[in-house]
């Protein structure tokens, strides 16, 4: 199977989008496809400084991202490197390219979310100009009607490209998106995690990019609630400096962006996972959470928030908790101390979340599917043979090696 792999940006370095483009890519190259990286593209946004300008000025936001002039360079420059290749389709991480692209061949994409579940949901993309507001909603109409196969990561956004975009049922699918850590871990060494864990420290992880919209504010209150409940809380923050107004609590704890291309810092994250007893993050805007696939990888339930795509990798009361938009902090350390206190409780817990992650949050689970799609719908043809190349240990333990997780504890 030969698949176009095109991308606006470098798909093979893990720190780019949530690492979602060199997973999937990795993951398809680890099942036999062969690739045609057609990734870089030279093609870049314009400045777009006098739109912009014009835009703040009316209190509004404009982006360059989805202009007809920057999608025809880069579609013209996908065309120049693919004029001598033969593929079977093009696979792109995001619907962006999509429309503007030049092929005979089928396209297919896969995405977290639609131009209209971000819209007046992520900051930055509130007060949006209505000629980008045009823009955007044109180019993703057009994307998935062009599409072959659309596949997103939760049914918040396959709902919204049948019902906001008209896309045609039976061409979009969803597909969870895998953890970008912890991918070769295995259920004896998280079990061993488990029992390590200490019991006289509540350990709370936090990760992400921006505080504000992870709801960092809300994590400082239930930690600080949960400290008054009597709790010796710890709490590591990862991806994002602390607020000044934050810094000085003993409890609370900045580690700052953590790369995945520095050995030093994944095993630092790594150490923080094994540790944890929950992730904790009550974000006010999420598509996904691959950070909660990753907390599955170690055995570690996730605790956040019912918004956006969250509930595509967290299953409430099963390998995570989730509260309403409106809870804050006193809810979630009402939660949090609850599942801490109840020893069978939090072991399934931590148990499901490993079986959710090797069943359904890893990246081969996602690659197999994706590709089983793309054959049972005639887009490319069958392999000859399925490729018996290394698979990490969870996808082997998804298959007929998987355990159940209420057994395995008992």
């Amino acid at each position: 199977m030969k698949i176009a792999y095109t991308f606006h940006h470098d798909a093979a370095n893990p720190a780019v989008q949530s690492g979602l483009p060199a997973s999937s890519l990795a993951g398809f190259r680890r099942l036999g496809a062969d690739i045609i990286p057609v990734f870089p593209l030279a093609a870049r946004p314009s400045r777009a400084l006098g739109r912009k300008a014009l835009a703040r000025l009316a209190g509004r936001r404009y982006r360059a991202d989805r202009e007809p002039a920057y999608l025809e360079a880069a579609a013209a420059e996908f065309e120049a490197r693919t004029a001598d290749e033969d593929y079977d389709f093009v696979y792109t991480p995001g619907s962006e390219l999509v429309a503007a692209l030049r092929t005979s061949r089928p396209i297919t994409f896969c995405s977290d979310a639609t131009f209209a579940n971000m819209v007046d949901y992520y900051w930055d993309f509130t007060d949006l100009a209505p000629e980008y507001l045009r823009m955007g909603h044109e180019q993703e109409a057009a994307a998935i009607a062009k599409a072959a196969l659309c596949v997103y990561s939760a049914d918040w956004a396959a709902k919204s490209a049948i019902e906001d975009y008209g896309a045609d049922p039976e061409k979009v699918a969803v597909i969870p998106f895998g953890a970008n850590i912890g991918q070769d871990n295995t259920w004896p060494e998280v079990r061993g995690w488990i029992e390590s864990r200490r019991r006289d420290q509540l350990r709370l992880l936090f990760v992400g990019r921006h505080w504000e919209r992870k709801g960092g504010d809300i994590l400082v209150h239930a930690a600080y609630c949960l400290a008054k409940l009597g709790h010796r809380v710890h709490v590591d923050v990862v991806g994002c400096p602390v607020p000044v107004r934050h810094r000085g609590l003993p409890w609370l704890h900045g580690h700052g962006l953590l790369s995945p291309r520095v050995n030093g810092d994944m095993a630092r994250l790594h150490e923080l996972f094994t540790q944890a007893h929950f992730v904790f993050v009550p974000s006010r805007a999420e598509c996904y959470g691959m950070t909660f696939a990753e907390a599955n990888a170690y055995g570690v339930p996730a605790i956040s928030t019912d918004t956006g795509g969250v509930r595509g990798v967290v299953q409430d009361g099963y390998n995570g908790h989730l509260l309403p938009l409106d809870a804050q902090g006193p809810a979630y350390a009402d939660l949090i101390a609850s599942a801490f206190h109840n020893p069978a409780h939090y072991d399934r817990l931590c148990a499901q979340s490993f079986e959710a992650f090797a069943r359904r949050h890893n990246w081969n689970v996602f690659s197999e599917k994706f590709l089983s799609l793309v054959v049972e719908r005639g887009i490319a043809p069958a392999p000859r043979r399925v490729s018996a190349v290394a698979r990490p240990a969870a996808a082997r333990a998804a298959g007929r090696e998987l355990f159940s997780a209420k057994e395995a504890w008992a």
